[in-house]
Order: structure tokens, then C-alpha cells, then sequence
């Protein structure tokens, strides 16, 4: 009967908590998307439209237990390094696009951002990777909590600088596991103003312009929903620049998504994990109390069965 009453309060607790010291690398793919490409040729600055082609993102995630610790909220909070790596395939080749660097502290239990621990952002491109500026997160941002529910939660974006609802849509399977799936949609807008070079928007003239950075995008994620990990990951994306007497400029637009080896690897991973977790926390409670109160009921009579044995000896 112990294991029972304890499964929650003390095994449950101790296994719906995130590491400290996290890795993990996620890659997704997009075809027949548009993009901005800009680079140097002989010293001068390109910057070429792409359009039908296929990107790749590639995320890695580590964890920085030292942070926490420095803190003093290693038990409860954790603080997470991501950095995003954007490449186009251009004539065969993979070629860098963007590089972000972005590190968020949050609590351990719930997934949501505590800001606990010298939040950052990437504020440089892939010469100068390392630059970064304080930021304040909001909302969700790795993962959900564990035991998700079916409901409205904040998730951040990062294009926009704070958390809006991602909205609960459906229960889907993904390679035999059931996931939760969440829809958070942006409608596309201002962000921010930006000085660019005109030869974005393909005037010969030196110098720079005024433009609007525009941004909009409808993101699905699958969820796991013991663990609140994300098995799969789609963004519908519209990124663009706009100047007053130019045509507007694609910088990232069409649709990309977890490529189907890490969904594969998710599921392969988390699927065992999310049935232990959701056994000990739901049905390990009544089954251990369940058994304890059986094997009581068997030493209570096999205990009186044997006392008249005594009395006879």
C-alpha cells in the first residue's frame, strides 16, 4: 500500500522534473520556400531572392546546470541554451542563412519561463555569433508542463518578443503515439523598424533605407502529454521587409517543420518514458493501494487461520 500512497507525492514528483543537463538537436525542413541570402562577392554586398528552395533549421539544446546553481535555483528552475542554425541548399550546397543564440531560465515543472538566471538573446548573425542582449521571456518555450491539459496556454515567439495562445486543437497519433496537438496563430504584422541596405530591395544607390520588419505565423506543435515534450514541431512562416517605394522583400516564407527522422527519434525516445510517467502518476496510485490492502487482507487470515493450530498443539 506505500508505493501506492507515495507514487504521487514522491515518485511522480521526482520524475516530472526536466535535467539540468539537457541535449538534444532537432532538424526541420521546408521545401519550395522563399528567402533572403545575403553575402559577400569581391568584397560587396549580395543579396539574392531565393525562391523554391529547400531550407533546414537546425536546433541544438544543452543545458548549463551552472547557471541555476550560480542562482541558487538549481531544484527548481533550469536554464536552457538554444541555437538555431538556418541554411538554404543552393546549387547542391548547404549555405548558412542565420545563426540565433538564445538562453531561458524556467521552472523545472511547468516549462514556463522564470527569467531566473540572465535571460539572453542572439543580437549578432554568423560573424559575429557571440553578441547578445538581455531579454525577458513569458510563457512556455522548450516544452509544456507535465500533464498537459487540454487548454489555452502563453507560448513564446521570439519574432514577436513575448508570449501569445497556443490554443489546444485535437488529439493525433504520430507512429502509434498520442499526442496533443497546439495551434498558435500570428497574424501578420509590424514587429520592429530596421535601417537595411536598399540593395535589399534591389536599388543600385548606396546607403540605407527605413523599412518594416513584418512577421506573421501559424505554429503547430504535437505534444506528448505526460512529459509536455514536443514530438513534432510546423511553422506556416511570413517574414518579409517593407519600404515605402519599393516592392516588399520575402526574408523567410512557406512552411517548415520537424524532418521526419527526429519526429521518428522523438517518439522512439519519449513514447516509453510518457506511459511510465503517466502510469506513476495516475494508475500506480489505486493499483499500489489496491495490492496493499490485498496483501493485508491475506496476513490478517492467514494469521487468524493459524491460531486455532496453536491451541490444539
Amino acid at each position: 500500500m506505500g508505493i501506492g500512497i507515495l507514487a504521487k507525492p514522491v515518485l511522480y514528483d521526482r520524475l516530472a522534473t526536466v535535467s539540468l543537463d539537457q541535449r538534444s538537436t532537432s532538424t526541420s525542413e521546408g521545401s519550395g520556400m522563399s528567402a533572403l541570402y545575403a553575402h559577400e562577392v569581391d568584397g560587396a554586398a549580395v543579396f539574392d531572392k531565393l525562391e523554391n528552395v529547400t531550407l533546414r533549421s537546425t536546433r541544438q539544446v544543452i543545458g548549463i546546470p551552472g547557471r541555476a546553481k550560480a542562482a541558487g535555483k538549481e531544484g527548481e528552475q533550469a536554464f536552457w541554451q538554444t541555437t538555431v542554425r538556418s541554411q538554404a541548399q543552393i546549387d547542391g550546397q548547404w549555405t548558412d542563412l542565420s545563426y540565433s543564440n538564445e538562453g531561458v531560465s524556467f521552472s523545472r515543472k511547468t516549462g514556463t519561463a522564470t527569467n531566473c538566471c540572465g535571460d539572453y538573446k542572439s543580437a549578432g548573425d554568423l560573424d559575429n555569433p557571440d553578441k547578445t542582449v538581455p531579454v525577458q521571456h513569458q510563457g512556455n518555450f522548450f516544452k509544456f508542463p507535465f500533464g498537459v491539459e487540454k487548454k489555452t496556454y502563453q507560448w513564446w515567439d521570439g519574432d514577436l518578443g513575448r508570449a501569445t495562445d497556443i490554443q489546444f486543437v485535437r488529439e493525433e497519433k504520430l507512429e502509434g503515439l498520442t499526442t496533443y496537438v497546439f495551434r498558435q496563430t500570428i497574424d501578420k504584422g509590424e514587429v520592429a523598424q530596421r535601417e537595411v541596405p536598399k540593395g535589399i530591395f534591389g536599388d543600385k544607390t548606396s546607403g540605407n533605407v527605413q523599412a518594416s520588419v513584418m512577421y506573421g505565423n501559424i505554429r503547430t506543435l504535437w505534444v506528448e502529454p505526460n512529459t509536455g515534450v514536443l514530438i513534432k514541431g510546423q511553422e506556416q512562416v511570413e517574414k518579409s521587409l517593407s519600404a515605402d517605394g519599393y516592392d516588399d522583400v520575402a526574408t523567410t516564407l512557406g512552411t517548415i517543420g520537424y524532418s521526419d527522422a527526429t519526429v521518428k527519434k522523438n517518439v522512439e525516445d519519449w513514447s516509453s518514458k510518457g506511459a511510465l510517467l503517466g502510469f506513476i502518476g495516475g494508475a500506480l496510485t489505486p493499483v499500489g493501494i489496491g495490492l496493499g490492502i490485498l496483501l493485508i487482507a491475506v496476513g490478517i487470515f492467514l494469521t487468524l487461520g493459524a491460531r486455532p493450530g496453536r491451541r490444539t498443539a
